[in-house]
């Protein structure tokens, strides 16, 4: 199968609310098979286990789920599926540090690995051979976990994982 995406993604880590450079841009997406965005919920449970599994191959403590996180993730992955782009910034110029401060999240630790991929087995190794996702993984100040899997078409499905203290 074609892949859609191997992981068109930027780290954005805060401590407290600093972000990368490469935050700043959005990517303007044309899907092939377009569907209306749809919440991949068995894929979201695989993809909050891969990131137990891999924490626990470091000897570090499970992540425990947030609802909160997970509607916050769920929210930024269906926004990007309805209006076609991809990044940690929107295209009005929203970051993730707006986005948080906007859903009233306070957390002394955040960060955010986004990917828009066909499924999640592959979406979880691109975010694990990547230095900075594989890093928010295992992060110890990370605590709690929020996940959301949005498809907007046939193997063009967007990967939130949402990570605080």
């Amino acid at each position: 199968m074609h892949r859609v995406a191997a992981l068109l993604s930027a780290v954005v880590a805060l401590s407290p609310l600093i972000a990368t450079a490469s935050e700043e841009d959005s990517i303007q997406l044309a899907y092939n098979r377009p569907h209306p965005p749809a919440v991949v919920a068995s894929e979201e449970r695989e993809l909050f286990d891969d990131v137990n599994a891999a924490r626990a191959r470091r000897r570090l403590p499970p992540l425990v789920p947030d609802p909160e996180l997970s509607d916050f993730a769920r929210q930024i992955a269906e926004d990007m599926a309805e209006r076609h782009y991809f990044g940690h910034t929107d295209p009005q110029g929203r970051t993730f540090q707006d986005r948080l401060r906007r859903a009233r999240l306070d957390y002394r630790f955040a960060c955010e690995n986004m990917a828009f991929d066909q499924d999640e087995q592959s979406a979880n190794a691109a975010f694990l051979h990547s230095p900075g996702h594989y890093q928010n993984i295992v992060d110890p100040h990370s605590h709690r976990l929020g996940v959301a899997v949005v498809a907007a078409g046939d193997g063009e499905v967007f990967y939130v994982e949402e990570f605080s203290d």
